[in-house]
């Protein structure tokens, strides 16, 4: 390895363990809403940004379907901090983020001249956006309600089950706008342990 190779990678190495052991603020947590269950990670980088980090199941609109599994990430912003209550903080938050996964989604395909939609595995690719309302309680809990809508794409794996006859189909890959995203508008939860 090259000597300025070395000494990237150790200033890379030390820029993660100084952010990483950072004293700001850190949660742990479970978020579960309409589409998925995650465990999740928030790290202050300051008292009016936060990053959060999610990884779990997503079941999309098909509940009797496969999970699929999906990371996000978001960057937020909060943009009000309402006293609301004598004790603990109140705060508004907003910001965009990235998502991947590998989750089951709706695919349209042509069969005996009309047009179904059948479920299907695949990867998926899409931006987010997030707005939601915290709040930290006087002892290290926090609670969170948010919606989070993805905007992206599904490609599928094309091997489909008729959900009539059971029968295995092979349509090919098809390539489609991510349908279960769309259910980040329904408002999911979040109760985190703050340390």
């Amino acid at each position: 390895m090259k000597p300025n190779m070395k000494k990237l990678l150790i200033t890379a190495m030390l820029a993660i363990a100084a952010i990483t052991a950072s004293a700001q603020p850190k949660a742990m947590g479970i978020r579960f809403g309409a589409s998925d269950f995650d465990a999740s990670y928030e790290h202050d980088i300051n008292s009016r940004q936060f990053i959060e980090c999610d990884l779990g199941l997503d079941h999309g609109y098909n509940l009797n379907g496969n999970p699929g599994i999906k990371a996000a990430f978001t960057y937020n912003f909060v943009w009000a901090r309402p006293a609301w209550t004598a004790k603990g903080a109140w705060g508004l938050y907003a910001g965009p983020g990235l998502a991947i996964g590998f989750v089951d989604d709706i695919v349209p395909y042509e069969t005996d001249n009309a047009i179904r939609g059948y479920y299907d595995n695949g990867w998926m690719a899409a931006v987010a956006v997030q707005v939601g309302i915290e709040y930290v309680f006087d002892f290290p809990l926090i609670l969170a309600l948010d919606i989070r809508p993805y905007f992206g794409v599904h490609v599928n794996d094309g091997r489909l089950r008729d959900p009539v006859s059971g029968t295995r189909i092979n349509f090919g890959s098809k390539t489609g706008f991510y349908d279960n995203g769309m259910l980040g508008f329904i408002p999911s939860i979040a109760i985190r342990y703050r340390f």
